[in-house]
């Protein structure tokens, strides 16, 4: 086999980016039980966009020229209005740093790579692949006819790929955009290296991302939703088991931050936010335990102070995965700090790409989903922390897998974080200490 062209070297650490732009001019609002949104809309010269689904979340239009971190300052305080803030955007970690991925390795390069190895893949599937688990993966969409993907796509019962396109609003996936643009392909090799870390799992593409490797909020949110509940019936168990984002925005939002309190099921038993009719579906879903765990890359600032949201926002059943090299030290250009715990490989990591071909591609987002298909090999191993009532692969909290990841990695040389294990995590064993040269 031919062993991968070099990738480029990842870019010098960069100051943190400045928060992002509202998408289109748009404001997201959640009101209280009783608040009349058209009218609140109306009174201030807004125009209802969007609903996300039954709950009391709205997209609000401005108009043209309009400021929409003003008009969210404006409404934050009105009463019956629960949050206001700007439809901020969300990009990939190596668009934003314009690293591109290199034509080069075969499929025997890719299953023979350093990746798999040092966690103890081959180990890992000896116990389990993956088999059952749906893995969604939220990013610029998929080429569903690459090799590496033969019967590793979720299918609905009519055999139709089980995925959506929420950046055009349709059935298919499909990745778009050419070799020029920063994105296209990232989806197709984040959803290869799911694949490769568990080959028994079923992929649920879901197209977020533009072919510059940029979404928005609002969109997000959507996908996250859906990917839990493809039908939109919560009694029905359809949704993903883990969902794989390997993107982010340096800006905090309380839409997004929800939106993962949903799809993990992590509500909290106290928590008021979630009182609303509107979210009737979803404590519905989350009381038969159909929620998934989330894992989000850390970011390729090369700083332990950027933080990427909405990882870093430290909610239970999410992580972020930050990324080492084959040395078995954090790569010079993945963020670290306080609020990142686990580590996968993520330098000249080979997998799929557009064309049926192979590439080669640096960054926290190839760590990201060698962590959720690790996670999916965990599902399917014994039970620790089962729910009542619940059966299979719902006996995990979507924390209880997270946790599981923690409770067996290893120590990353000369860094805080630990590096994932799938063998250890899969079994009652220890991992390795590592050889710090």
């Amino acid at each position: 086999a031919n062993p991968p062209a070099p990738t480029p070297p990842a870019p010098a650490p960069t100051p943190p980016a400045p928060p992002p732009t509202a998408a289109g001019s748009q404001v997201l609002v959640q009101v209280a039980l009783g608040t009349d949104i058209n009218a609140l809309a109306s009174a201030r010269g807004l125009t209802v966009s969007g609903q996300f689904g039954r709950r009391p979340i709205y997209r609000l239009q401005l108009r043209s020229g309009g400021d929409a971190t003003a008009v969210a300052a404006q409404l934050t305080g009105v009463p019956g209005v629960v949050f206001a803030e700007p439809n901020t955007v969300s990009e990939t970690p190596e668009s934003k740093r314009a690293v591109i991925w290199v034509i080069g390795g075969d499929s025997g390069t890719y299953a023979a790579q350093w990746a798999p190895g040092t966690l103890r893949l081959a180990q890992a599937h000896a116990t389990t692949t993956g088999s059952g688990v749906r893995v969604a993966v939220l990013d610029t969409g998929i080429e569903a006819s690459h090799p590496a993907f033969a019967g590793r796509l979720a299918r609905r019962s009519d055999g139709s790929l089980l995925g959506r396109d929420f950046v055009d609003d349709d059935e298919n996936p499909a990745e778009e955009g050419s070799r020029t643009d920063l994105g296209y392909g990232h989806g197709t090799h984040v959803a290869g290296l799911v694949a490769l870390a568990a080959p028994g799992a079923q992929i649920m593409p879901l197209r977020v991302l533009t072919p510059a490797g940029e979404g928005n909020a609002w969109v997000l949110a959507e996908a996250l939703a859906w990917a839990v509940d493809p039908d939109a019936n919560p009694a029905t168990d359809d949704g993903a088991h883990v969902i794989n984002m390997s993107l982010g925005s340096t800006r905090p939002t309380r839409l997004l931050t929800l939106a993962t309190q949903l799809a993990s099921c992590e509500l909290g038993e106290d928590d008021d936010e979630f009182n609303h009719p509107g979210f009737d579906d979803d404590r519905a879903r989350c009381g038969r335990g159909f929620g998934a765990a989330v894992i989000s890359a850390a970011g390729n600032d090369g700083s332990p102070d950027v933080q990427i949201f909405p990882a870093a926002e430290g909610e239970p059943g999410a992580r972020a995965v930050t990324a080492t090299t084959q040395a078995q030290r954090l790569a010079p250009f993945a963020n670290s700090g306080g609020w990142i715990k686990l580590a996968a490989p993520g330098e000249q990591i080979v997998s799929a790409v557009p064309g049926g071909a192979w590439g080669t591609w640096s960054g926290t987002s190839m760590a990201a989903p060698l962590a959720a298909g690790t996670a999916a090999l965990v599902m399917t191993t014994s039970t620790l922390n089962p729910l009542p009532g619940a059966t299979g692969l719902r006996q995990w909290r979507a924390e209880d897998v997270m946790k599981r990841l923690e409770d067996r990695a290893k120590p990353v040389c000369g860094a805080s974080v630990k590096q994932i294990d799938a063998a250890a995590a899969v079994s009652d064993t220890q991992p390795p200490d590592p050889s710090c040269p």
